[in-house]
């Protein structure tokens, strides 16, 4: 019988592990796109942070000889100098475009073979790499992009990140994993980086005057949703790395996880295997030789909107961070220049920029004094500390313009969302969750999201047209969720009318103390269907009508 998909990448793995095969890429690298076999192509590079992409428009194959490359940033922390690394490899290589990911990367495109020796080279020069930023291995570990400045955090838990993130990537032991391992470390007390949805989460807390640290496991999204399992024990700090190790060697050491590519990640342990939470504890006891201290779970926080825009004191008197939204994620190269350049001039030395899980950046230690001329040098490169907000809540995977899988456009379809409902809402109050996500994998995050957006193609009389299925009423924090279905095929072009037809509705029936996702879930699906299903709104500026009549009159 022939290989299946997973026998194939088993086999792969087996044979050589790929972070020892670089020097051998290499040599393809310089021979040109052609000279590389197949199963370097598709597979192989990953484990180097590159991938094939599309020509832009959605096309891919022979015609299309250009890579994408994920810069793995552990916490997301990056120097002034780093950042200009990276905008000048996108100004020369890379068309100048850098995607912030909502993993607190930074993506790289159209790049080619011959030029992947001087990039890879170039960023080992800045303290940087792309070893495991894709592949069956240990993902960017993420973590709050205000560690070290949050008056408010429970403790500086960066240095445990990237501690994290050097040990699995350094060992030949930790490269073959069923599938991605996704690792999230923060010692704030909002959860910005979204623990809930990694495969192994350490989350801070105060316990009898001492730090601690609560663990979750086997959150993930894609098509199987699944928010982490909390464990009923207590870390200190010195046991986090070893349990991180513990963890990631369980992951690697169910067999039962690598006949199903659709079913390797860890969750399925859980949703397919039947795993509980003491077995899990017990295996992570046996790893470690010695019992963890049994704890009930740490309390997730209140379900805050987890972004860091504005300008707001430090912890370091005198000293302000500052938010930037970078809408859909999406920076020019001149404009990541123009970052690094703001960072060196008007912030403290050291990590000063900070990529968040919500695609945009955050500079730290800015005097009171400076603050202000800050803003303006950002503001002219197009990068506002104050944004709408439709800006401040839209993220966006890479869509078709990039990546084999998605059915629709993302990135320019998110820019085109926000400006429209700017125009059709100008004066909406709070700001709100727009995940648009380019296929069911769930990169963009749409399952958390207040509106999540899943790419589709509707059938129209002209043929098929890319549109979106949405889904409401996702979130995290107390009372976490993920969001539901609401209603099926809408057409990528009625989208903002219908969007803006169900932000209206909630405005004038909302309870005082409801957020938009407090407000979906206490209203029937039916009823958010009927209004977000409306007849569409003729193709101008939507101005005050009586499209909501019939909705009211339901409800």
């Amino acid at each position: 019988m022939p290989e299946t998909t997973a026998q194939k990448i088993e086999r792969l793995k087996a044979e050589q592990n790929p972070w020892e095969e670089l020097p051998r890429l290499f040599e393809q690298f310089r021979a040109g796109f052609g000279a590389i076999p197949a199963a370097d192509l598709n597979q192989r590079l990953k484990w180097w942070g590159v991938y094939t992409q599309g020509d832009g428009d959605g096309a891919f194959g022979g015609a299309a000889p250009y890579f994408m490359l994920r810069i793995r940033i552990a916490n997301g922390l990056l120097t002034p100098a780093q950042a200009a690394v990276i905008a000048g490899l996108s100004q020369r290589y890379g068309r100048g475009l850098a995607d912030i990911t909502v993993r607190q990367n930074i993506q790289l495109h159209w790049l080619e073979a011959e030029d992947l020796p001087d990039i890879f080279h170039a960023l080992w020069d800045a303290g940087l790499t792309s070893q495991a930023a894709c592949g069956d291995d240990t993902r960017n570990v993420t973590g709050c992009p205000l560690a070290g400045v949050d008056p408010e955090e429970w403790t500086d838990a960066s240095a445990l990140a990237r501690a994290i993130g050097r040990e699995l990537i350094a060992r030949e032991e930790y490269y073959n994993l069923p599938r991605k391992f996704k690792l999230c470390v923060t010692g704030c007390r909002q959860w910005c980086p979204n623990p809930e949805i990694n495969d192994v989460a350490f989350t801070a807390y105060r316990h009898q005057g001492e730090v601690a640290f609560g663990l979750r496991v086997g959150g993930g999204l894609s098509a199987a949703p699944y928010l982490a399992m909390a464990l009923p024990i207590r870390l200190t700090p010195d046991e986090v790395l070893p349990v991180a190790r513990a963890v990631c060697e369980i992951f690697r050491d169910a067999d039962e996880l690598r006949h199903n590519r659709a079913k390797a990640r860890m969750k399925f342990l859980f949703l397919e295997h039947r795993w509980t939470a003491e077995q899990f504890v017990a295996a992570i006891q046996h790893r470690l030789g010695r019992s963890l201290p049994s704890a009930p779970p740490d309390t997730p926080p209140p379900a805050e909107f987890r972004d860091h825009i504005g300008v707001h004191p430090q912890r370091q008197s005198g000293l302000f961070y500052a938010g930037v939204s970078v809408l859909r994620g999406r920076l020019s190269a001149d404009q990541l220049q123009a970052v690094a350049e703001a960072a060196g001039r008007f912030a403290q030395p050291g990590d000063a920029i900070r990529l968040t899980a919500m695609q945009n950046l955050v500079l730290t230690g800015v005097p009171a004094a400076q603050v202000k001329d800050l803003g303006q040098m950002l503001a002219a490169a197009g990068l506002p500390i104050a944004a709408s907000s439709f800006q401040r809540g839209t993220i966006s995977c890479t869509g078709k313009e990039f990546c084999k899988l998605a059915v629709t456009e993302t990135k320019s379809r998110a820019a085109q969302l926000v400006r429209a409902l700017e125009a059709r809402l100008p004066d909406f109050p709070e700001p709100v969750k727009i995940n648009l996500n380019g296929c069911p994998n769930s990169c963009g995050q749409h399952w958390i999201a207040d509106i999540g957006l899943q790419g589709i193609l509707v059938k129209t009389p002209q043929g098929p047209a890319e549109g979106f299925d949405v889904f409401l009423g996702g979130g995290l924090g107390a009372g976490a969720g993920l969001a539901r279905k609401t209603l099926a095929r809408v057409p990528a072009t009625e989208l903002a009318d219908r969007l803006a037809a169900l932000l209206r509705f909630y405005q004038r029936h909302r309870q005082p103390e409801d957020t938009l996702r407090d407000f979906v879930r206490r209203t029937s699906p039916q009823q958010l269907a009927a209004v977000l299903g409306q007849a569409p709104a003729a193709p101008t500026p939507v101005r005050t009508r009586e499209e909501l009549a019939r909705a009211e009159a339901q409800a």
